[in-house]
């Protein structure tokens, strides 16, 4: 039986809740979430899959800084340092560009980025004494490719892709490999809530004519952090259909 461990935050819903899902077919998983509802809903849902390996998730706010301490103290003192970090926790908060203040940008920025560096701060440096492992961030094709309404939100993804060629030319010489991934339209509560006929014409944009489905961005996350990519770090992967090509 594996020790080794993997943190996913934002692992109680949509997307995070499919990495979960395929993740811990290999890998001990802990996950983060802000409800303690929709964590349990998950642990109840997960834990008859997950067979000789075991699953943990907690209530926590990535960006507060001292929740973010408390938690990662805990589990260093009695697991030792992750695997891999798949930072999947974030917010959109999408309005047009003049009616967003800095306290929307503020909040979008906090959630996506600083909750980033929160976790890394306290894991990364376990992670290059162990000289092993995976980081992962969940940007975005709208960090790629312009999308009306989401200023902030895409200003945070594409910071992730910033991020992510610096941190690996850091932690390269320590084995950390540091990727992103970028998925685009992918069939969630929140896209399911578009009305039909926009998502038709969003559906019709896409070169692959589909949405992509949650299992495939955990697919993809698979592969960022198991040994078939132990030569590819600083890069950022593309999941949209062709949405951006």
């Amino acid at each position: 039986m594996t020790q080794k461990w993997i943190l996913i935050t934002g692992g109680s819903r949509g997307i995070g809740q499919a990495l979960v899902t395929r993740l811990l077919r290999d890998w001990n998983v802990v996950f983060t979430g802000r409800s303690a509802a929709a964590i349990e809903q998950t642990l109840a849902m997960v834990q008859e899959m997950a067979d000789d390996r075991w699953v943990e998730g907690y209530a926590c706010d990535g960006k507060d800084e001292k929740q973010v301490e408390d938690l990662s103290r805990a589990l260093l003192d009695r697991l030792g340092a992750p695997h891999a970090i798949i930072h999947n926790a974030g917010i959109a908060r999408d309005a047009l560009h003049i009616h967003q203040d800095a306290e929307v940008w503020r909040e979008v920025l906090d959630n996506n980025l600083v909750s980033v560096i929160n976790w890394n701060r306290m894991l990364l440096p376990s992670m290059l004494v162990q000289r092993e492992g995976a980081i992962v961030l969940m940007s975005s094709v709208s960090a790629l490719k312009g999308n009306s309404g989401q200023t902030a939100y895409a200003a945070s993804k594409a910071a992730m892709v910033g991020l992510t060629r610096s941190l690996a030319l850091e932690v390269g010489r320590f084995g950390i490999r540091v990727n992103c991934l970028a998925p685009g339209l992918i069939n969630s509560d929140m896209t399911q809530a578009i009305p039909e006929a926009k998502l038709k014409a969003l559906r019709q944009a896409i070169p692959l004519r589909r949405l992509g489905e949650p299992e495939e961005v955990a697919r993809m996350a698979s592969f960022l952090i198991g040994e078939e990519s132990q030569y590819l770090t600083g890069q950022t992967l593309v999941l949209d259909g062709g949405l951006s090509a």
